[in-house]
């Protein structure tokens, strides 16, 4: 007699570790960055900001409920909850803050009840909603991992990206040399210079080569099978993991502030239910079942291998006085974890089966059977999501967050060093023939903002080098294969010092400028602050005295006609 139950079922009448397992542990350890940041940051914010502490205690719980039970739907669904509410509360606006946010939401588009706009009920089969749950989730992934590297790889299609002396390509290999601890000498062996010239050109062939070859497999060209929800992915998804799974733990090797671990951490996930789930499920039912009959013995030398290797992270954080950012304070852990999934993930999809069962007349209705309108729109919405934040750099509308970050692009005042994107730098006041970044917008749209000097901290510190921050050996091996000690970003604040003696003049889009301006003003009285600027056009700035904005009390005294 088969029993009914709901969807929040532990485990049984459910399958054993699926994909949906390892996507809910894996996501869940993402979501317990969030809460171990939180953990250290928080308690410097005084009592004003107390509250912000349930919403990270209840994400808390949630990561230790899928740990419990990572075969229950009702804890995945419950995690992705928690961790939209807290991310919305707490985190930062980085990219993997955004890609976090993307996937909580598909898990909750992607459930059952959620898709099908109705409770679900007591008597449905529990294995057959989990089924068409996964199936969606691996849709929705998919694509978002699609548009990610389609709009990443555009964006790379510039003259700096392939530069080998600025390219941020060439900062990231030599970085991740640097910490795998290779000095200066043995990375210029290791990283020629032929391979620093080429390896910009590989990782935008990749990014660009990513999404054509996934929809190909995809939509049954060349050989393609559809969507691999519940058989063997096709090979060309495995290698395509693989080759990811290589990509991601190299920019995560890089010591800090320059590794980026926390990205490539929420892209495990995205790989095990986007790319070759059903293989991810094999390999995990294959540990798990290891684990119970390996006795233990077995146990105790799986337990000794993570000791070991937790014992060294720790002793290599100990041993070192990184700074991170943002302040995870894991780097050491983060980038074992990244390391640990993404050989794991590459096992699972180089050792899969490529053949897919054919499963009883139930499920091959389940497979043949499309989405409607309604649940496709809902499916395709963290996909939609992630274009949109990736397309605001090309319409000058922020670029911060953008996953355009660490691309060398360019686009301000009017001028950009994409190839496709592209117009010749000339005089601000003449018109430029040939400028698509700004068409079809005012002048203030089609112009930048060059801040000369200022006062206010979110415009002195809007623009931030890393690279006085890095390891003095990473400092020594960025100067000998010759590449400018420059590692900008943009972040939502900085709370240190400023990295660089001497202020450094950077071009903003005029949108920034008004969106920090206008926070400071909504503050009241008792603020003062100047910003001296100069319009930027077509790669030109204005002649004449630079522009000033004083803020006095509160109140704008000078240059309140700037619409700044």
């Amino acid at each position: 007699r088969r029993r009914r139950m709901g969807t929040g079922a532990r485990s049984e009448g459910l399958p054993g570790w699926d994909a949906l397992a390892v996507f809910s542990v894996t996501l869940a350890h993402c979501l317990a960055l969030q809460v171990l940041k939180d953990a250290q940051s928080l308690p410097s914010l005084g009592a004003a900001t107390a509250w912000r502490w349930a919403p990270t205690a209840l994400l808390a719980l949630s990561v230790a409920r899928v740990h419990a039970a990572p075969r229950s739907t009702d804890a995945l669904v419950a995690l992705a909850m928690n961790g939209i509410i807290v991310l919305a509360c707490n985190g930062s606006q980085s990219n993997h803050v955004l890609l976090e946010l993307a996937m909580c939401a598909a898990v909750l588009l992607c459930a059952p009840s959620v898709t099908s706009g109705r409770p679900a009920s007591s008597t449905e089969d529990p294995s057959r909603a989990r089924r068409a749950f996964s199936r969606r989730l691996t849709i929705s992934t998919r694509a978002a991992l699609c548009v990610l590297y389609a709009t990443t790889g555009f964006a790379k299609l510039n003259d700096d990206w392939h530069d080998p002396n600025v390219s941020c390509c060439v900062q990231m290999l030599v970085g991740a040399l640097s910490g795998m601890g290779l000095d200066a000498n043995h990375v210029r062996v290791v990283a020629p210079e032929r391979l620093r010239a080429l390896i910009p050109y590989a990782a935008t062939a990749f990014e660009l080569g990513f999404p054509v070859l996934c929809v190909a497999s995809t939509c049954r060209i060349l050989g393609g099978r559809g969507f691999a929800w519940d058989g063997g992915a096709p090979g060309t998804h495995r290698a395509l993991t693989a080759v990811g799974a290589s990509f991601h733990a190299l920019i995560a090797l890089p010591p800090p502030p320059m590794s980026v671990y926390p990205f490539s951490m929420i892209m495990a996930p995205m790989y095990v239910a986007g790319m070759v789930p059903h293989e991810t499920g094999v390999a995990a039912s294959a540990f798990a079942a290891r684990w119970k009959s390996g006795g233990a013995s077995f146990r105790a030398g799986v337990w000794a291998i993570v000791a070991v290797a937790v014992a060294f992270a720790v002793k290599q954080h100990e041993a070192h006085s990184y700074f991170e950012y943002p302040p995870y304070f894991a780097w050491e852990l983060g980038a074992l974890w990244v390391c640990c999934a993404f050989g794991a993930l590459t096992y699972a999809a180089l050792t899969g089966t490529s053949t897919s069962r054919e499963g009883n007349e139930e499920e091959v209705e389940e497979r043949e059977a499309g989405l409607s309108r309604r649940v496709r729109a809902k499916v395709f919405a963290p996909a939609a999501f992630i274009f949109l934040a990736s397309a605001s750099t090309y319409a000058g509308i922020r670029t911060y967050p953008s996953f355009a970050m660490f691309s060398n692009l360019r686009v301000e005042g009017g001028v950009s060093n994409h190839w496709v994107f592209r117009s010749k730098p000339h005089h601000p006041t003449e018109q430029s023939p040939f400028d698509p970044i700004a068409a079809g917008r005012d002048t203030t749209y089609g112009r930048g903002v060059l801040v000369t000097s200022t006062n206010l901290p979110s415009l002195r510190l809007a623009q931030v080098n890393l690279a006085p921050l890095l390891p003095s050996a990473t400092i020594d091996a960025l100067t000998a294969a010759g590449c400018r000690r420059e590692f900008h970003v943009t972040p939502p604040t900085w709370p240190y010092p400023a990295t660089e003696p001497a202020f450094v003049p950077y071009a903003i889009p005029p949108i920034e400028v008004r969106r920090r301006v206008a926070a400071a003003l909504r503050k009241g009285t008792g603020l003062d602050f100047f910003l001296e600027y100069r319009w930027v056009r077509g790669g030109g700035v204005e002649d004449g005295p630079a522009r000033r904005l004083v803020v006095r009390d509160g109140k704008v005294v000078v240059g309140a006609e700037s619409g700044l």
